[in-house]
């Protein structure tokens, strides 16, 4: 892209590009933003300059493959006036592309203000509304960047090019390894009212994660039929679930135990655990149907007004080939809206990534497999 605006021009190019010129003015931990690995997020760099050529500022962009949105990570300006045209050019960067599989057009793009290294100023702030930008829900005390007060934490504004969503669920990054399941449940409850996530205390949200984990958990992961057991359990406890949850396991066998094919006592105990959440949920009268889902019944579901807790595979999003839960809360255009516990925070992600991830239905359909042969595991929550 290159454009023209007002007395100086506006060029957006392939990677982080921090040019000397601003990087010599910036603070180190600043500029430490532009250095970080971003190549599988693909990050784009804008760039302002005058007519004689000199630089006048630049905006970094970056998002996840396989997903609709962008991220504006840093906007550095010696003006208000570059600095607007500089966000509404990141904004629109690549807007009218008709986007890959891979690279899908983005249908939000999230402004991340960094709090303690770069934290905007009022007037900054205050254009934002104009360029169209709308101010994020403030998310759950949980990984670094969800902290206000921690160096790492950073605030969010968001732009839609459609009717933007109107049921995110409150957002909470899982602390651990493992706990994706536990964290992607509770955050289910809680968008219908649970109550157990505090905005105040990360130390008791921590517990209530761990503990919900503890419970459902397979050792270290929670398959997805232990998951709706006790997914079943707190939400008839707490009043938050009217009907079970369905859950859909398209194999007969027990899940998540190759890693454990060489320890016969460690994979027999896996086993024990499946055929004990097996048993309690068919005590607790769940629905349990032993099929291939769908996408179209899942979009369906989630339409309706459902919440989807998706058992996914995160080679494709973040070259991680791991198991991993997320929940689905809304459909928003032709993409699922994602909320989901993992911040890859060693290349640059935050919440602003992963708090409402707009995932097209021909991702979910690609990411929604696990094992060999690949199964499909989900649970629906009814509204």
């Amino acid at each position: 892209m290159t454009a023209a605006t007002h007395d100086f021009t506006l060029d957006a190019q392939p990677g982080a590009q921090l040019p000397d010129e601003l990087r010599d003015s910036l603070p180190a931990a600043r500029a430490a933003l532009w250095d970080v690995e971003r190549e599988l997020w693909t990050p784009r760099t804008v760039t302002a300059r005058d007519r004689s050529g000199s630089v006048l500022g630049a905006a970094l962009t970056a998002a996840r493959p396989f997903s609709a949105y962008r991220k504006i990570v840093d906007v550095v300006a010696g003006s208000g006036e570059v600095w607007a045209a500089l966000v509404a050019a990141a904004r629109d960067d690549r807007a009218d592309a008709p986007g890959t599989e891979e690279h899908p057009a983005p249908i939000a793009v999230h402004f991340e203000e960094h709090l303690t290294v770069a934290p905007l100023t009022e007037a900054q702030r205050s254009a934002l509304g104009p360029a169209g930008f709308a101010r994020a829900a403030t998310p759950v005390p949980s990984v670094p960047s969800t902290r206000q007060d921690d160096e790492h934490g950073v605030a969010a504004w968001s732009f839609w090019r459609v009717p933007a969503p109107a049921r995110t669920a409150p957002y909470y990054g899982q602390t651990t390894d493992v706990t994706c399941g536990a964290v992607a449940a509770l955050t289910a409850l809680e968008q219908r009212g649970l109550g157990e996530f505090r905005a105040d205390d990360g130390a008791e949200n921590r517990a209530a994660e761990i503990a919900f984990w503890r419970r459902a958990t397979n050792l270290p992961a929670c398959e997805p039929i232990g998951l709706a057991v006790e997914t079943a359990k707190l939400g008839a406890d707490s009043g938050t679930l009217a009907a079970r949850p369905r859950v859909f396991l398209s194999t007969p066998d027990p899940v998540f135990i190759e890693e454990f094919s060489e320890q016969p006592w460690e994979q027999e105990l896996r086993i024990d655990l499946q055929r004990e959440s097996l048993r309690q949920a068919e005590a607790l009268g769940l629905p349990l149907e032993r099929r291939w889902l769908e996408v179209e019944e899942i979009v369906d579901a989630v339409r309706g007004g459902a919440q989807v807790l998706l058992l996914i595979d995160l080679t494709e999003l973040i070259a991680d080939p791991t198991p991993h839960w997320v929940l689905a809360t809304e459909v928003v255009g032709e993409t699922l809206l994602i909320a989901d516990p993992w911040v890859q925070a060693p290349n640059g992600e935050t919440w602003v990534d992963t708090f409402a991830l707009p995932l097209p239905f021909a991702t979910i359909d690609r990411i929604t497999r696990w094992g060999t042969p690949a199964f499909r595991g989900a649970i629906i929550l009814e509204p």
